[in-house]
This record gives C-alpha cells, sequence and structure tokens, in this order.
C-alpha cells in the first residue's frame, strides 16, 4: 500500500468510525426533546442512550470481528455502517418511545464493526513502534464526529425538531459508507499469518488474561468508559438546564468541549505516550493513567461553576486529560496478538469495556439524577409533577430541581476517573516489568 493509499484509507477509516460513535451519543443531543415529547425520566433517557445500545452493540461486535478475520474488513466495517446508518434514520419516525428503544436497537446492531475491524487494519498498516500514534489517528474520528455532528445535529433540532436529526446523521452516515467501500484500500495481513487459521475466541481472550498488564488497562479502560459514557450522556442537558441553552447552542458547546478536549487529548495520548515509551515501555499506560488522576478534580471544578464560561474552559481543561487512553490500550493490545487475531482481540476488549461503560453508565447516571432532582425538589412527586415539559419550564422548581440533579451526576461519574488513572498506573507498572523479563 502506498503512503498516499495508507493516508486516505485511515481517514475514510476514521470518518466511519466518527459516525458510528454519532450513533452511540446522538440521543444525547436531543434528550431534552424526547423527553418533552414522550414524557419519560433522565433514567429512560440513560437506558436508550446506554444499556439498549451496549448490549446490542457488543453481541454484534464479535461476530462481526470474526467475519473480518476472513473476509475483507472494509466490507465488514462500511456494511455494517450501513445498516446502522439506515436504522438512525428510521428513528426519526418512531412514534413512541418504545419504538425508539427497538430502532436503537437496529442502530446499535448495524454500527458495531465500526472499531474492531478498522483496528486490525491499521495494525497491518503501520508497523509496531507506531501504531499507538496510528490508531490515535483514528480515534480522531471522534472529535471531528463530536465538533461537526453535534453542532450540526444540534441545530437541526433547533430548527426541524429532533426527529429531522436522526434523518440527517442516518442519510450522511450512508454516504460515508459508500466512500469506504469504493476508495478505501483493505492492507495485505502480516506475512508470518497469512495463511494461519483465525485464533478462536477463548483462545484470544485467553491470551488477553494471562497478562498482568493487558488485565490492568482492560479493567482501567472499562473504568473510563463508564464514568465517559455516564457524563456524555447528560451533558447536553447539563448545559441546557444549569445556563439556559437552546439546542442548537448545547450541540455546539457539547460538540467543541468534547471535540477539542478528545482531539489534544488523543494526540498527546498517541504520540506523547509513544514517544516516552521508548525509553520506557510503561509509559505507553502511564502517561493516560496519570493523565486521567489530574483531569478529573480539574472538570469537577468546572461542573460546580454558576456562570457558562468558566464552566466551560474548566470542564475543557480537565476533558484534555480524558482522551489519552485508547490509542494506546488498543496498541497494547494488539501487541500481543497476531494479524489474524487482532480484530477479535479489539472485539473482545470493546465488549467488555462498552458493556461496563455504556450499558451502566446512562442508565445510573439517569437514576442518579432523578434521586438527587427529588431531593432537590424536596418531594417525592417530582417524577409526576415534573415530567415532560412541565420540567422544563425555566425558572420554575421543576426546572432548577433537574439542574441539580444533572450536575452532581455527571460530578460522581466524573470522579470515576481518579479509580481508573490507578489501574492504568498499575498496567504501566507490570508492563515496564515485563519487558525488563
Amino acid at each position: 500500500m502506498t503512503p498516499g493509499a495508507r493516508r486516505v484509507t485511515l481517514a475514510l477509516l476514521a470518518t466511519m468510525y466518527g459516525f458510528g460513535f454519532i450513533d452511540r451519543i446522538v440521543i444525547a443531543l436531543v434528550a431534552q426533546q424526547i423527553k418533552a415529547d414522550f414524557s419519560v425520566s433522565d433514567f429512560e433517557i440513560g437506558l436508550l442512550g446506554g444499556t439498549a445500545f451496549a448490549v446490542i452493540n457488543t453481541l454484534a461486535a464479535v461476530p462481526l470481528a470474526r467475519l473480518a478475520e476472513r473476509y475483507p474488513r472494509k466490507f465488514v466495517a462500511a456494511g455494517s455502517l450501513v445498516v446502522g446508518s439506515a436504522f438512525t434514520a428510521l428513528c426519526g419516525m418512531a412514534g413512541s418511545f418504545t419504538q425508539l428503544v427497538v430502532l436503537r436497537l437496529g442502530m446499535a446492531a448495524g454500527s458495531a464493526g465500526t472499531e474492531a475491524p478498522p483496528h486490525s487494519m491499521i495494525s497491518d498498516m503501520y508497523p509496531p513502534a507506531k501504531r499507538a500514534s496510528a490508531i490515535s489517528m483514528f480515534m480522531l474520528g471522534v472529535p471531528i464526529a463530536s465538533i461537526i455532528g453535534s453542532t450540526v445535529g444540534g441545530t437541526v433540532a433547533q430548527l426541524y425538531g429532533w426527529r429531522a436529526t436522526f434523518l440527517v446523521i442516518g442519510g450522511l452516515g450512508l454516504i460515508v459508507c459508500v466512500a469506504t467501500m469504493f476508495v478505501a484500500r483493505e492492507p495485505g495481513r502480516e506475512a508470518p499469518a497469512e495463511h494461519a487459521e483465525p485464533g478462536n475466541i477463548p483462545a484470544v481472550f485467553m491470551t488477553l488474561m494471562r497478562r498482568p498488564a493487558l488485565r490492568q488497562v482492560l479493567v482501567g479502560v472499562s473504568i473510563i468508559s463508564l464514568g465517559s459514557f455516564g457524563m456524555n450522556t447528560f451533558l447536553p442537558a447539563f448545559f441546557a438546564r444549569n445556563y439556559s441553552l437552546a439546542p442548537g447552542q448545547t450541540g455546539l458547546a457539547f460538540g467543541m468541549l468534547s471535540g477539542i478536549a478528545s482531539l489534544i487529548g488523543t494526540l498527546l495520548g498517541g504520540y506523547g505516550s509513544e514517544a516516552l515509551a521508548r525509553r520506557n515501555p510503561g509509559w505507553l499506560i502511564a502517561v493516560p493513567g496519570a493523565g486521567a488522576i489530574i483531569g478529573a478534580p480539574i472538570f469537577i471544578a468546572g461542573l460546580m461553576q454558576a456562570h457558562f464560561a468558566p464552566a466551560f474552559a474548566l470542564m475543557l481543561a480537565g476533558s484534555l486529560f480524558f482522551y489519552m487512553a485508547m490509542g494506546p490500550a488498543i496498541a497494547t493490545v494488539h501487541g500481543a496478538l497476531g494479524s489474524r487475531s487482532r480484530a477479535t482481540g479489539s472485539a473482545l476488549f470493546l465488549l467488555v469495556m462498552h458493556l461496563v461503560g455504556q450499558g451502566f453508565g446512562p442508565p445510573i447516571a439517569g437514576l442518579v439524577s432523578d434521586h438527587v432532582s427529588a431531593w432537590a425538589y424536596g418531594s417525592a412527586g417530582f417524577a409526576t409533577q415534573c415530567a415532560g415539559a412541565a420540567g422544563q419550564i425555566a425558572g420554575s422548581a421543576c426546572a432548577q430541581a433537574g439542574a441539580t440533579g444533572v450536575r452532581y451526576a455527571i460530578a460522581c461519574f466524573g470522579a470515576f476517573y481518579l479509580w481508573s488513572g490507578i489501574h492504568l498506573l498499575l498496567a504501566a507498572r507490570h508492563r515496564a516489568a515485563e519487558a525488563r523479563a
């Protein structure tokens, strides 16, 4: 593969991953409007944005990864997103909350192939010494999607309603899928494994579990995922409830916060960790571990600000440290696997991470928000008295209670980054010890 073809392929894979990411978080952009239309609680929004998506998405990821071990990976990934984007568009036609949940399940199954197959392709496109930075470049699909997708999605929701947001995002995703199928190049697999059979699932899983460094990486990244999905599902609602931002403004704020933070954090995590790891292999994981511990208190301090400008600045400064782990983590996993086992290894790694993070984070964060809101409201009748549009009347007791609830729910999940950092630092120590041995 020529350098130019490699760059184009990496850019298309990153764009496709970005749309897969938007499918995960699009509920957050329109949560306030869905709540008003269907009179549902934050807990139900959490189930829709998290558990309903995560369970199907992670279970579908493994068989798709097995297909990618045997067939061209670009077609597995792009074909997967075709299904996901189609269901995303159909979500805009849901007539009830139940229908929205069912369509969300189809969206989850469809976008399940946008991570593990591309991870495998990238590891065959770049040598081991450059994999962390290459995967970090792939991860830049997230900030690009956050900035553009959240801004466009929020603006469309403000002008035309939440249904139009699903239709626009789904349609754009389909265009990206077609471009990937026809333009992206499929890299050759590593020569020693060219004719090898793909490793079976138990064997790949045991390879990951036998090494202490990989076990600690998996635990640390899963806790990061728990904190990330718990926070991100409700960040647009936080901006709307606490600073009275319109849907377009909340989309812009959320997109700029997560987009800028993930852009800088991903590059620092990939290139910074990779550079330091040349001196000591443990730094590949130690850098994101230290970042998680540093970033958490700064982010939480931002949540507690009464005014938007200082809140956004502090939350952005803290968030810069939250996006450093994925490139180094996947590079560490792939370093232990052969060319025909890496997609399966990524899928198993992501299965645990997303089941923990997206499966439990949003609904638990929603439950915390509901309970704290009821406490702030001062009545057990909060759920019924403040349901639907009644809970969004500016200045009302319901709105103020909802603002307090979502603030402290997000703060609780921000604290999970401290816990994750400890595990990543332990992983770094094991990785350094393995290198010495």
